[in-house]
């Protein structure tokens, strides 16, 4: 079979992922990774979509013209029907109302697409990961924030205003923390690695001993703005191995209010399959372990017995191959 082939985007909070890939089969041809900034302005979002497509295609040695479709997902708000970022809380509050899509196909000339982030990776998981053969799964990615997508009926569902699935912002404690969206005591604020970086940071500027110093010896915790995005989900992983007080409690606190926010979606929409994906889930298995065990215990009893929670198949690539497959398919 002649090869058939996408790009995708997948533009996060910390980093952006290129890549070209093979629309048969999902695997990919070759990639291309830059680093994002919440400064970015406009101009500076579209330069660096701009030069991780290139870079991703010049590896592929794949022109333009052999794409079928070029798709982007990012992590914001998104009107999918114009191909416009209409606001994104965790990337720049300056960036809104951006025709992602139409400067890419000014750019190349071949069909675009515009998804959430966490919207293009379901697509990815159901066509080539763990989402396949089931017909109602949601899928929630944690990394700088939480994001989710919802399949129903074989379908990804956008909901009246596109953002069916957006599990990070539903409330689970009524008058928290505040969310980077405004709003008070979403998930997003509890269980994102933003959220754990915080809170770490709190207890380091207490005065909390923490192998984190050593591990991010450049880190700062009186400095301003240096929550956010500063301490990586590798540095999480290592503190849970060495069984450091600060970031084995953060964790698992984390790891309690995700649970508490899939018991809710479980409860409200009854998926068959939870696939967790995301920076935070890959690298802390017992953050995964925690969240799932307490998505059961609080949910109801019997939709917590049938439904199943797994770690998404594709990982890192679950965004690129989705957003490549909607891109060429206008999914």
């Amino acid at each position: 079979m002649a090869a058939k082939y996408g790009l995708g985007i997948d533009y996060g909070g910390t980093k952006l992922l290129a890549a070209v890939v093979d629309l048969n089969d999902g695997k990919v041809v070759a990639s291309a990774k830059k680093k994002t900034s919440a400064a970015d302005g406009p101009d500076e979002v579209m330069a660096r979509i701009f030069d991780a497509a290139d870079s991703a295609l010049d590896k592929a040695k794949v022109k333009p013209s052999q794409l079928a479709g070029i798709g982007v997902g990012i992590a914001g708000q998104v009107d999918s029907d114009r191909g416009i970022l209409r606001g994104t809380p965790n990337l720049s509050q300056a960036v809104v109302d951006l025709p992602i899509a139409k400067g890419l196909l000014d750019r190349y000339g071949v069909p675009t697409a515009l998804r959430n982030d966490v919207q293009i990776a379901a697509v990815g998981e159901q066509q080539f990961g763990a989402g396949r053969g089931v017909n109602d799964f949601l899928c929630v990615f944690v990394g700088t924030g939480v994001g989710g997508a919802l399949v129903q009926d074989g379908v990804l569902q956008h909901g009246a205003a596109g953002s069916a699935g957006e599990i990070g912002h539903v409330v689970v404690d009524a008058g928290g923390r505040l969310c980077g969206c405004g709003g008070h005591g979403h998930l997003e604020a509890y269980a994102s690695r933003t959220a754990i970086t915080a809170s770490i940071l709190g207890d380091l500027k207490r005065g909390r001993p923490s192998i984190v110093r050593e591990l991010v010896p450049e880190l700062d915790p009186g400095a301003p703005g240096a929550g956010g995005t500063a301490i990586r989900s590798g540095v999480l992983a290592k503190g849970i191995e060495a069984g450091d007080a600060v970031v084995t409690e953060t964790v698992h606190e984390a790891g309690y209010y995700l649970g508490l926010g899939l018991a809710s979606a479980i409860n409200l929409i009854n998926p068959q399959r939870i696939v967790l994906g995301g920076g935070v889930i890959e690298a802390v298995d017992a953050f995964f372990q925690i969240a799932a065990t307490h998505a059961r215990r609080e949910a109801l009893p019997t939709p917590a017995a049938t439904v199943e929670i797994v770690k998404a198949g594709l990982g890192d690539y679950s965004g690129v191959v989705g957003a490549a497959l909607i891109g060429a398919n206008g999914a």
